[in-house]
C-alpha cells in the first residue's frame, strides 16, 4: 500500500499524518505548495515589511518531514504571499487559500496516475478532483474533515446569522462568498473512509450520510506548550479565550454569559482576530480585554499567565487550543460541539451544550466559587494534555488506514 498525500498548506494534524504515511513506509509523496526550510524563513526574515508573513509561513516548516518526498508549488505560494503582502484583508486570505485547494487537487490528481500510488487521502475543498481520478484509477480515497460536515454548519449558521444578525460587519460573512457547497457534498461521496477529530465531527457526518469513518484526535506539542511558574500578582481570577472571534465560536454567547455572571475578582482576555461589526468592540463587557492576534510564544505566555480557558464554540473540528491550554496547565470549559467530550473529565475542566448562556453562567461562577481546586485541575489538566500527543495521533491514524485497505 502507498499513500498520495496533500494539504493546501500545511498545518500541525496535516504534517503528523504525512509523518504518520512517511513512518509506516507507505508515503509516496507529500503535496504541499510550499513547505518552507528553516534557511529560507531566515532568508525571509531579513526582507522589509516580510517579518507578519514570516512568522505565519514558519508554521508550515516541519523538520521531521524534510526529507520525505514531496511535490511542491513554489512558484505559485511565493506568488499568493506577494499578493497576501500587497493585498491584506480577510476576504483576500479566503481567495488566496481556495487557489491553493485548487493548486493541490491539479497536482495531486496528475500524481494519482503513478503506479505506484494505491491511496489518496486529502482534505475537505480540495480533494474533488483528486477523487475523481482515483475513482477512474480503481484506488482508494481517504477523506480527512478536520470540522464538522458543512450541511450540518449551514443548519447552524442560519440560526446564528438570524439570531446575531446585528453582530455581522457591513460585509457580512465574507467567507460565504468562497464556499463550494457542491464540492464538499461530492467529495464526501467519493469517499472510501472519513478520518474525524472528534465525536462531534463524527455525528455531523452520521446526521447526513453513512460512512467508514475513524476517530483520529488531535494532538499537541507539549515541548512548546508548557506551564509557567505559577506566581499571581494579585487574586484576580484570569479567565482566557484564543481563536477567531467569530459567531461560530460563540462569542455573543461568552459576552452575555460574562455579564450575567456578575463576577467579582476576575477578567477575561480574548485572543485572535475580530470578525464583527466595530462597535461591537467597543462595547466588550466589564471586566473584558480584546489583545488582538498574537504569536503563539506570546500565547503560551498569555495562557501561562491565567486560570481558566474558555472555549463557547458552536461548531468544531476539534479545537486545537484546548489542548494548548491544557498542556499549559489551564482547566477548560469548552462546549459540547467541540473536542471537549473527547478531553475532559471532572478533574480537567467542564462540558457544557453549545449556546447555553446559564449553564456557561454558572460554570464562570463555579471557578470563580471554587477557586482553592484549580491548583489540583491544573496539574491534571497537563497530564490529561501529555496524553493526546501527536505521536498517539499518528498511532491512529496508521492503525485507521492498516485496518480499511
Amino acid at each position: 500500500m502507498t499513500v498520495l498525500f496533500g494539504h493546501p498548506s500545511g498545518n500541525p494534524n496535516s504534517h503528523h499524518a504525512a509523518l504518520a504515511h512517511w513512518e509506516a513506509g507507505r508515503l509516496e509523496a507529500f503535496c504541499v505548495p510550499w513547505m518552507p526550510t528553516p534557511w529560507e524563513l531566515e532568508f525571509l526574515r531579513n526582507i522589509p515589511g516580510l517579518r507578519a508573513e514570516v512568522d505565519r509561513l514558519s508554521r508550515r516548516s516541519f523538520p521531521p518531514l524534510l526529507s520525505a518526498p514531496r511535490i511542491e508549488g513554489r512558484f505559485g505560494e511565493w506568488t499568493r504571499m506577494a499578493r497576501r503582502v500587497l493585498c491584506s484583508g480577510r476576504f483576500a486570505d479566503e481567495g488566496l487559500s481556495y487557489e491553493a485547494n485548487d493548486w493541490l487537487m491539479r497536482t495531486m490528481r496528475r500524481a494519482c496516475a503513478r503506479p505506484a500510488v494505491t491511496v489518496v487521502h486529502a482534505y475537505e475543498d480540495c480533494s474533488l478532483w483528486t477523487f475523481e481520478e482515483a475513482k477512474r484509477l480503481s484506488k482508494a480515497c481517504i477523506y480527512d474533515l478536520p470540522i464538522g460536515f458543512y450541511p450540518a454548519w449551514e443548519q447552524k449558521q442560519a440560526e446564528l446569522v438570524r439570531d446575531y444578525s446585528d453582530w455581522l460587519p457591513p460585509e457580512g460573512l465574507g467567507a460565504s462568498r468562497y464556499v463550494r457547497r457542491e464540492q464538499k457534498i461530492q467529495e464526501m461521496d467519493l469517499a472510501d473512509l472519513v478520518l474525524v477529530p472528534s465525536t462531534f465531527v463524527r455525528r455531523t457526518v452520521e446526521q447526513f450520510v453513512q460512512k467508514s469513518i475513524a476517530l483520529c484526535p488531535y494532538g499537541v506539542d507539549s515541548d512548546f506548550w508548557y506551564p509557567g511558574d505559577g506566581r499571581k500578582t494579585d487574586g484576580t481570577l484570569r479567565f482566557i479565550y484564543a481563536g477567531q472571534c467569530s459567531l461560530r465560536k460563540g462569542i455573543p454567547i461568552l459576552f452575555e454569559a460574562w455579564r450575567a455572571a456578575g463576577l467579582k475578582d476576575a477578567r477575561l482576555e480574548l485572543v485572535g482576530s475580530w470578525q464583527f461589526a466595530e462597535n461591537k468592540l467597543k462595547d466588550l463587557p466589564e471586566g473584558a480585554t480584546f489583545a488582538g492576534q498574537i504569536s503563539a510564544t506570546e500565547l503560551r505566555a498569555r495562557y501561562q499567565a491565567a486560570d481558566v480557558f474558555v472555549f463557547p464554540s458552536f461548531f468544531e473540528g476539534f479545537g486545537l487550543v484546548i489542548l494548548e491550554a491544557m498542556a499549559c496547565g489551564l482547566p477548560v470549559i469548552a462546549t459540547e460541539a467541540t473536542a471537549g467530550p473527547d478531553v475532559l473529565g471532572e478533574s480537567t475542566g467542564q462540558v457544557i451544550p453549545a449556546g447555553d448562556i446559564e449553564s456557561l453562567a454558572e460554570s464562570l461562577r463555579w471557578f470563580v466559587e471554587h477557586r482553592d481546586q484549580l491548583p489540583v485541575m491544573k496539574i491534571a489538566a497537563r497530564k490529561n494534555a501529555l496524553a493526546f500527543g501527536w505521536e498517539q495521533y499518528r498511532r491512529k491514524v496508521t492503525a485507521a488506514v492498516s485496518s480499511f485497505v
